[in-house]
């Protein structure tokens, strides 16, 4: 093997080889000590090479004295790879890495019903939504609608209420069916008041599809009305 193919570490480590030169350079690996040990140190380069242009790697001409051996290959391979190749390879690494940390921290910390970004929230953002506020009770609620296959996806913002409730959706059709859409409940501090300002934010489903609905309501277990919104 030969001296170029012996430097093509750094353009391998990078992932800047083709499917071709990549399989020779493996071959080449598994019969090469030197080069083994050398892939991890280069593996590192993705950091040190990006918003630097080769140009200002190397002095004109490079002095041996203040270069060290792994700057001068990267240099080296950027110069004959080209520089868009390397910055698009370097780039896509970083972007890997946030993307696996990021679904990492999202597994470990579980699905938060009441975060900005949960379903109910984007569903409120992107489907049909109709809102109410009950003069008696003081509850804001506005729910959001999707057509489903099945149904009707529905959201549920609540604002205005006290704990400790029992409460749940109902979906109520035209023709006077009525399906309980969801259930939780409020705790003493409640949701969407003075010292729990965040609104209770949830999701749920009802057979009745969205030309059938008339209204919803939001009740307590033991029958009393907090909120009704027409659709």
């Amino acid at each position: 093997m030969t001296e170029v193919q012996h430097e093509d570490v750094a353009a391998y480590a990078l992932g800047l080889l083709d499917e071709g030169e990549r399989a020779a350079f493996e071959r080449h690996l598994a019969g090469c000590p030197s080069c083994a040990a050398e892939v991890g140190m280069f593996a590192e380069m993705g950091e040190l090479i990006k918003g630097v242009h080769p140009d200002d790697l190397l002095p004109s001409p490079p002095d041996p004295q203040v270069e060290s051996l792994l700057v001068r290959r990267a240099a080296a391979e950027r110069r004959r790879r080209g520089l868009h190749r390397t910055l698009t390879a370097a780039a896509a690494c970083v972007l890997i890495a946030t993307g696996v940390l990021l679904a990492v921290r999202s597994f470990a910390a579980g699905p938060n019903p009441d975060s900005v970004h949960s379903p109910a929230a984007a569903l409120l953002m992107t489907g049909k939504t109709y809102s109410e506020t009950d003069p008696a009770s003081g509850v804001t609620a506005v729910v959001g609608l999707e057509d489903k296959g099945w149904g009707t996806h529905v959201a549920l913002q609540l604002k205005g209420v006290k704990g400790p409730l029992q409460c749940r959706l109902l979906a109520v059709g035209d023709d006077g069916r009525s399906e309980v859409v969801a259930s939780w409940g409020v705790p003493d501090k409640g949701y969407g008041v003075p010292g729990a300002p965040d609104a209770l934010l949830l999701h749920g489903g009802t057979s009745l599809t969205q030309d059938q609905l008339n209204h919803f309501t939001v009740e307590t277990f033991d029958g009393r009305t907090l909120a009704s919104i027409a659709v």
